[in-house]
């Protein structure tokens, strides 16, 4: 029995020690802060910060529940500590605040039974108790001298903010703030040494030991995988102008996919784009090695818009990304992290010190864009989905991409300018120079007068505005008014919109309020989109990044016509400081183009504002030429070919097709010109193997193979060129002259989208010697080689 008393009086006396051991200092607590959000978060993004909630920006003691006003914008902040009453009593608690306030307070002191008791959706004045009915809790009876812990948090977006907390016993009818005779601070949390001191890991193979933040030390093991990078760096590759949701279907099918990206950005972790982009229609490829400070199982979690896919080896070799796959088919929000089960993984048991493979492929069309990756690991106390930061990843070096010579872009460096990539595909500035140097003025970047941009400062030179009522274009619309036609060259279909309001400081009240859009063909009968539109002012930042306009929906027009119907508030102008439109030219049936497929010849429009060719290598059954003069000595089809074209002077001309070849009324020989037709088997081999016709009228019959790769000199390209006719899986490599595969173009089951493939190979990065392109389309395999001298 005494042994029983014994461990009794054990057990209570461990578990007070234990509950009242994160009490700290009575009368302050502290506010700490999570700045530089792109927008306002709110908590899913506040709780996915590796750092929340231990380790802010920054932090002030307070003595009572009321936070600083106007502190900045786009930050989220916590209070977080405990309450005792003297007696006990019943309690009412009301939160005021700007943007969003959200009050938790639980049934006793262990941080885990909090409850949500009040909340402030959007925004209140500091003294307005009233204006939403989740400000006020519900009565709360409070027990005398028993510690309650609680937190508060602030979400802000723009303009002020604050948080304050208030109560009044339910006896009373003033509330008052919760003020230091009743709070105590938190004196828990992890407190390690910051990340990137050095330290010893204990490990005498690794080098570069640092902290990594979590109190875990840890080294950089050396690699045999010559691909390994350098840790911290994660590179996001862009690929511009690309229409669709789909990876498979829309970017790996790009030309320029994935070795000639049109833009690249460096990310803070696996997650991007880095700043708020108003971007459609492009592809992104990120690759490199995950590490771990600590080994155990993670559990991985994506998000992304439009279409994502994350793939993770089970080693550091890319031949077995497909181990861990996972996948967003048709976008999320950036915290949705339970749309679908192909989201998340189970848990991977992940080793310390080893390199882990790892790849984002992610397909934006338009509307919100970004990827995410999350996770849970045996080092964070805290179960949230964490984002992945760069801290534990690695680049991938053994890249072949470049971008085009002279492109802009960012070099990182803020005292250089005319940031280009040069012949050797790196990002290069000019250097600074001059007294001044070291400047922060030095960190602008000029841009030529005329050249487009997407950085809006809030100054007048970025904008249009009009300041003097005309007649409008469209007699429809009577009385003058503040309006802009854009009248365009061509013809073209227009689909979505995005808009910049007027964005200068002190004058957004000149933006665009309340608009009409109408659209013509001949700038004189104007047809309207719809209804009126309205535009949100204008922030006046730096990084504002507009919003989504108008949705024309596929119809053509010449010239569009912007009219303000009213604005934000100004009596004499009105304005706005871009407009950008998602478009497609669509010049009338029959008008010549160029299709992009070299495999093609007289590309004409159709009546869907299509631009297509006449597919001369057998990739039709049926090819029917019009009435056009021919200029090209071969044709083929499968089946059957219909003619009613002219054969000029001097031009021989032969047609193949395997059942017939009908002659109509139009078609014509010249005296001097010579034709040949007959019914013969047209069929290509991987790479196109093409009867010679010169030959073939010399011969019964020979042929000779097309090289699939052609010179883009102009670019430093190689241009890859092959016909796929049937479904099949299809990989296209390049290797080197021992067979090591430098980079995977293509690695995919073709379903759809048959027909001429093109890649295009950059050579800037490689260095001289023999090469091979690599193509297998189910079992069967073909390479061909070049030489870099």
């Amino acid at each position: 029995m005494k042994k029983l008393i014994l461990i009794i009086v054990f057990i209570t006396s461990f578990g007070s020690a234990f509950s009242q051991s994160c009490i700290g200092t009575a009368g302050k607590v502290k506010w700490s802060y999570w700045d530089n959000f792109k927008s306002k978060p709110d908590t899913s993004a506040l709780f996915a910060l590796e750092n929340y909630p231990d380790l802010p920006s920054g932090s002030q003691d307070l003595f009572s529940l009321a936070t600083p006003v106007n502190f900045t914008n786009y930050y989220g902040a916590l209070i977080r500590g405990y309450i005792k009453v003297p007696q006990t009593a019943t309690y009412v608690f009301n939160v005021t605040g700007d943007d969003q306030v959200l009050f938790y307070l639980s049934s006793n002191e262990n941080p885990n039974n909090k409850r949500l008791r009040a909340e402030v959706p959007q925004y209140t004045d500091i003294d307005d108790h009233t204006k939403y009915p989740s400000q006020t809790s519900i009565t709360i009876q409070l027990v005398a001298n028993q510690y309650y812990y609680f937190e508060l948090i602030n979400l802000e977006g723009s303009g002020g903010d604050d948080a304050t907390l208030f109560w009044k016993k339910n006896t009373e009818t003033t509330w008052t703030i919760v003020n230091f005779d009743y709070i105590y601070g938190y004196n828990c949390g992890v407190t390690c040494p910051p990340r990137g001191q050095a330290c010893n890991d204990g490990n005498p193979l690794t080098v570069n030991d640092v902290q990594d933040g979590f109190c875990n030390c840890v080294g950089e093991t050396p690699s045999i995988n010559a691909c390994v990078g350098v840790r911290g760096k994660v590179e996001a590759y862009y690929y511009d102008n690309i229409p669709g949701s789909y990876i498979e279907n829309d970017l790996t099918n790009a030309p320029n996919f994935p070795l000639v990206p049109d833009r690249r950005e460096l990310l803070k972790g696996a997650y991007g784009p880095l700043e708020p982009s108003s971007r459609d229609n492009y592809g992104t490829l990120v690759q490199g090695y995950l590490t771990v400070p600590v080994t155990g199982n993670y559990e991985f979690n994506i998000t992304g818009d439009n279409q994502t896919y994350f793939f993770l080896s089970k080693n550091d070799e890319i031949i077995y990304k497909q181990n861990h796959q996972l996948v967003v088919i048709n976008g999320t929000s950036e915290y949705d992290h339970k749309l679908s089960i192909l989201q998340s993984s189970s848990p991977i048991y992940l080793e310390k010190g080893k390199y882990y493979y790892y790849e984002f492929r992610h397909k934006e069309n338009t509307w919100r864009d970004h990827f995410n990756l999350f996770w849970k690991t045996p080092f964070y106390t805290h179960k949230d989905w964490k984002l992945v930061p760069s801290h534990y990843m690695f680049d991938y070096k053994c890249e072949v991409s470049c971008i085009a010579l002279n492109t802009p872009c960012n070099d990182n460096n803020p005292f250089t300018n005319n940031d280009k990539i040069n012949a050797n595909c790196d990002c290069v500035g000019t250097p600074c120079s001059g007294p001044d140097c070291n400047d922060t003025a030095a960190k602008y970047q000029p841009y030529d007068d005329c050249k487009p941009t997407d950085n809006f400062l809030p100054l007048e030179e970025a904008t249009w505005v009009s300041c003097s009522p005309t007649p409008n274009p469209n007699t429809a619309r009577t009385g003058n008014s503040h309006w802009i036609k854009y009248s365009f060259s061509d013809v073209y279909k227009f689909g979505a919109s995005r808009v910049w309001n007027y964005n200068v400081t002190g004058q957004t009240n000149k933006g665009f309020n309340q608009v009409a859009v109408d659209y013509s063909m001949d700038g004189v009968t104007w047809l309207s989109l719809g209804g009126n539109y309205t535009w949100p002012k204008a922030p006046a930042l730096a990084d504002y990044a507009g919003f989504v306009g108008p949705n024309f929906n596929d119809l053509k027009a010449k010239y569009i016509l912007i009219t303000s119907l009213s604005n934000h508030g100004d009596a004499s102008c009105s304005g706005f400081s871009k407009i950008t439109f998602d478009a497609k030219i669509c010049n009338p049936k029959g008008t010549p183009c160029d299709d992009g497929d070299p495999l093609t010849s007289y590309d004409k429009f159709d009546d869907n504002c299509n631009c297509r060719g006449v597919d001369i290598h057998c990739g039709t059954d049926t090819l029917k030429l019009e009435r056009v003069s021919l200029a090209t000595e071969t044709f083929k089809a499968k089946k059957r070919i219909e003619t009613t074209s002219t054969i000029p002077n001097t031009q021989n001309i032969s047609f193949t097709a395997g059942n017939s070849i009908v002659l109509l009324p139009g078609f014509e020989v010249k005296t001097s010109g010579v034709f040949e037709a007959k019914i013969a088997d047209c069929i290509q081999q991987q790479f196109m193997a093409i009867e010679n016709e010169a030959n073939a009228r010399k011969a019964a019959s020979s042929s000779q193979t097309e090289s699939m790769i052609e010179d883009v000199p102009t670019d430093n390209l190689k241009r890859i060129i092959f016909r796929l006719n049937k479904p099949g899986d299809v990989s296209l490599k390049l290797n080197d002259e021992k067979g090591q595969t430098l980079a995977t173009l293509i690695d995919l089951k073709y379903q759809e989208n048959l027909g001429t493939q093109i890649k295009n190979l950059p050579v800037n990065r490689l260095k001289k010697g023999k090469y091979y392109i690599v193509l297998k389309i189910d079992q069967n395999e073909v390479s061909e080689s070049f030489v870099i001298k």
